[in-house]
């Protein structure tokens, strides 16, 4: 859609047009709209008293140029310097006189330039339903300004401008012409504007009317059009006919030639007429029937006889064509095969055979083709089988001939080989025996000898020095082999090897009472396993093994042969380690006659109850033991008794209470004095008191009362993180929303600040941007979630150093308005916070520290004033970030109670006396706390288990 309002740059191009245009007559108003105008004038301390009222005519101006009303035109006035102030909202006024006269009484603000800020109320509240924008209505923003701003402005412009805003840029003075392009809509020639003083803002002023009134100056002005004029608001624009187009001076027309451009499609020959073109060919083509293409005239189609293989159509006429392998006669209509070898048949080594499109080598007798199919290898006969050859087959033309390896000689059937005897030749030099080998011979000894160095002479061989190991004793060498020997006191076994001493033994062991042990050249005497050699060398006695301390057993030792064996006493049997008893369970030989349990004892068993019962007198069955029938006093109602203890039951309509014996009416409040103020509220066993809406309970936990009246500066730092989710960020906006609500928030009361933070920090609106918390609950729910990290340090840095300055609407300290930070967060923080928590708090402000989930305690701590169990606040999922709401309800209303509120003195008599009753009704609350914890903790295992049962 073409934008409502024409680039204000091509008016002022204009003139001469605007100011030649006819006058209206009388009264007569621009028919403008429907538009919705919102005025943003810099009221910083920069602009002088007599610029501003410039200013303030200029608005003026252009209002009574415009049809005011409801379905038509609406405007709307915000003053900007370090705050915002909306002067008047687009809902607020339908005639020029109400308009007028809320002008005229604008008080500067004289401060700073927060132009960034000034653009973000605009979007968020100014152009809001709730202020009087309409939905499909254009929006048309106009920002006066005579300074650079002290603030953003690029990334806030941006985001108006998507959604939707159009944004006129009037810059006067000393103000930045890159500011100004940062703000404006795009193209900046349309809307962007510098003057050097507030006196030429007229000159925007008479431009801008134009813009937004109905002028059809293709009637009221000489346009100059050469085909069509089509007239705009405040603007016109020349048109030409179908098929011509506007020449450079934006008037005159020019007919397309669609072929000079090459637009046509034609692939040879585009004849072009005005806005259109027609196609044709060159000679010897003829037109397709896409009357685009071309197709050569196919002059073979008429008939092609006179070619003896082939016709082939050229431009104007055909040409013969011989198949492969043929070349075309002089009469260029006949064909001859090609005769290749004609060429040259050097690659052939013997002779060439020509063959259609190609020839072959063939080779002489005796040859046969290589696989280059060009060279001829002489045929070997050898290859055929050389069987008859013993050794070596040699080929020749025609033929083979049989050789012999170096060494043999050819028999005279000249196929096989004798090997040459060298020893034949004369073997004197060899001392026993000369052995031909292939190409010569060598001298080889007699068994039992070995070669000497010489390679002709031989020495006997001595065995023993190969390495006698296999004699235990002497080695003794002989030809051939050698002998083993035994040194004195043995004797040479069977095997003529090893030796075996004398058995001494073997002469007659009667003398040894167990073993006799040959030595050499003796004997001595040995005692069997378990037994000791007495003193006289021969006889043996029995060890007693119990004798060496028998410990281990548990009840008495019995010395065996080679140890020892454990014995029980009566009554008990020995164990699988043989060592330790155990009495004999006289339970396992059958106890069908015990109704619970048996219990062994020595030489016998007995009877025995299980927990909760009673044996009998029968000594065998068990009965459950009444615990109602010691006393039920301490049951409000009913007792009932259960297995190990029992159990208190309340009649109908009564709830057992924690203590588990009292019973409270179901509906409390109908049977309790409760005192509430308000309204009492039951619930299971308990009741509770609420309070209208706008007031809070009060500690004593059933008067009311509100901390509305009170003026605090109150900046919630969000924690936007990734770990956070985007559905829990969500109720973490819902939990700011429902701080807010508990506050009196206004331009001169509690005023609202919110950052978040992640990687970064983020100013989501400053203190001095809502005066009202329907405002900032709107602001909080467009909020958008960061994700990334957790910068909590970095978060209360930005706090300290900016949120609480004066520039971004703190009041000054001397005011003694309270000063209150809130840090939510889900997790550690990424960065150090000692330096920055120290800091705030040493700068007056009150900090409070909320946690969820993974948030580290020690830093809550840190964070948070003291005291700090009233400063910090914890919970394990978000699910429970709304209790925590309604906890801090009554602890920022208690900080609000410190700025600019009547202070009561705590000596008299109506503050001793609420003071006495808040202290009694907290020790009263303490006491019933401690004693339903320590009754509870009391109770028995089956009471815990009777109360699971009974909500199951």
């Amino acid at each position: 859609m073409r934008c409502l309002f024409m680039c204000v740059g091509v008016l002022l191009a204009s003139v001469a047009i605007t100011e030649a245009r006819p006058k209206a007559a009388g009264n007569q108003k621009c028919k403008s709209g429907p538009v919705d105008l919102v005025f943003i004038i810099d009221g910083s301390r920069s602009v002088r008293p007599h610029e501003f009222e410039t200013m303030r005519k200029f608005m003026i101006d252009i209002i009574h140029e415009l049809d005011i009303g409801r379905d038509i035109t609406r405007v709307g006035v915000v003053q900007y310097s370090s705050q915002v102030q909306n002067v008047f909202s687009l809902k607020d006024f339908t005639t020029h006189q109400q308009m007028v006269k809320a002008i005229n009484e604008i008080i500067p603000l004289a401060q700073g330039t927060m132009t960034g800020l000034a653009i973000r109320y605009a979007m968020n509240v100014a152009f809001s339903t709730a202020e009087g924008a309409r939905p499909n209505v254009p929006h048309v923003a106009v920002i006066v300004t005579d300074g650079r701003p002290q603030d953003r402005v690029a990334e806030v412009a941006a985001a108006a401008r998507e959604s939707g805003i159009e944004i006129y840029a009037v810059g006067v003075a000393r103000a930045d012409m890159t500011s100004l392009r940062a703000m404006a809509s795009p193209p900046f020639e349309d809307h962007v504007f510098l003057v050097e003083s507030f006196d030429l803002i007229h000159q925007f002023g008479l431009q801008f009317q134009d813009k937004l009134c109905k002028i059809d100056l293709c009637v009221e002005s000489d346009h100059g059009c050469d085909h069509i004029c089509e007239s705009s608001p405040g603007s016109y624009q020349c048109l030409c006919l179908p098929g011509y187009t506007l020449n450079e001076d934006g008037k005159t027309c020019t007919a397309i030639d669609l072929c000079a451009e090459g637009k046509h499609d034609c692939e040879q020959i585009c004849i072009s007429s005005p806005g259109s073109f027609t196609c044709d060919c060159n000679t010897g083509y003829t037109l397709n029937e896409d009357k685009k293409t071309c197709t050569m005239i196919d002059y073979c189609s008429f008939g092609n006889d006179s070619c003896e293989h082939e016709c082939v159509s050229v431009l104007n006429g055909f040409n013969c064509r011989c198949k492969e392998g043929y070349a075309l006669n002089d009469d260029k209509r006949t064909c001859t095969m090609i005769d290749y070898c004609s060429f040259g048949n050097d690659s052939c080594e013997h002779e060439c055979v020509s063959v259609l499109q190609s020839f072959y080598c063939r080779c002489n007798e005796g040859y046969n083709l290589n696989e280059d199919e060009t060279t001829c290898t002489m045929i070997d006969y050898c290859s055929f089988g050389n069987d008859s050859c013993e050794h070596e087959c040699v080929s020749i033309l025609n033929g083979f001939n049989c050789r012999c390896k170096e060494g043999y000689k050819l028999n005279d059937d000249k196929k096989t080989c004798t090997m040459i005897d060298y020893c034949s030749f004369g073997n004197d030099s060899c001392e026993h025996e000369c052995v031909s080998v292939l190409n010569g011979f060598y001298c080889r000894c007699n068994e039992g000898y070995t070669l000497n160095e010489d390679e002709r002479t031989c020495t006997m061989i001595n065995y023993c020095s190969f390495g006698n190991d296999s004699c235990e004793h002497e080695c003794v060498s002989v030809l051939k082999g050698f002998n083993c020997r035994c040194n004195e006191g043995y004797t040479l076994n069977e095997d003529k090897k090893t030796c075996t001493m004398i058995d001494y033994c073997s002469f007659g062991n009667d003398s040894c009472e167990h073993e006799c042990v040959s030595v050499l050249k003796g004997f001595n005497c040995r005692c069997y396993e378990g037994y000791t050699l007495n003193e006289d060398k021969r006889t043996c006695t029995m060890i007693d093994y119990c004798s060496f301390g028998n410990d281990s057993c548990e009840h008495e030792c019995v010395s065996v042969l080679k140890g020892f064996n454990c014995r029980c006493n009566e009554g008990y049997t020995l164990n699988e380690d043989k060592r330790t008893c155990t009495m004999i369970d006289y339970c396992s030989f059958g106890n069908d006659s015990c109704e619970h349990t048996c219990v062994s004892v020595l030489n016998g068993f007995y009877c025995r109850c299980n927990g909760g019962y009673t044996l009998n007198d029968d000594k065998k069955t068990c009965t459950m033991i009444d615990y109602c029938s010691f006393g039920n006093h301490s049951c409000d109602h009913e007792c009932v008794s259960v297995l190990n203890g029992f159990y208190c039951r309340c009649n109908k309509d009564y709830t057992l209470q924690e203590d588990g014996k009292t019973c409270q009416a179901d509906n409390l409040c109908n049977v309790v004095e409760h005192g509430c103020e308000h309204q009492c509220v039951s619930t299971p066993g308990s009741y509770y008191c609420i309070c209208p809406e706008g007031h809070l309970l009060q500690d004593d936990g059933k008067s009311c009362g509100s901390c509305r009246s009170a003026n605090i500066d109150l900046v919630l730092l969000i924690d936007g993180s990734k770990s956070v989710r985007p559905q829990n960020f969500e109720l973490v906006k819902q939990f700011v929303n429902q701080v807010v609500d508990q506050l009196d928030v206004s331009g001169h009361g509690t005023r609202v600040g919110l950052v978040q933070y992640s990687s970064r920090v983020r100013t989501e609106f400053p203190l001095s941007m809502y005066k009202s918390k329907e405002e900032i609950k709107a602001a909080v729910l467009k909020v958008e979630y960061m994700e990334k990290g957790t910068m909590t340090g970095l978060a209360l840095k930005h706090m300290v150093e900016n949120s609480f300055s004066e520039a971004e609407g703190a009041r000054a300290a001397s005011r003694n308005i309270p000063r209150i930070g809130l840090v939510f967060t889900d997790g550690r923080s990424q960065d150090d916070i000692t330096e920055w928590a120290k800091k705030a708090k040493d700068a007056g402000i009150t900090m409070y520290a909320v946690g969820v989930g993974k948030a580290v305690e020690d830093e809550l701590r840190l964070i948070a004033s003291e005291p700090v169990e009233k400063h910090f606040f914890y919970s394990a999922d978000f699910s429970a970030i709304s209790q925590i709401a309604e906890n801090l309800k009554l602890n920022i209303c208690a900080e609000e109670s410190q700025g600019e509120i009547e202070v009561k003195d705590p000596c008299a008599c109506d503050s001793l006396v609420e003071f006495q009753q808040a202290t009694m009704t907290t020790l009263n609350q303490l006491n019933q706390k401690h004693i339903l914890y320590s009754s509870m903790s009391h109770q028995p295992k089956y009471y815990s288990q009777f109360q699971q049962n009974k909500v199951t």
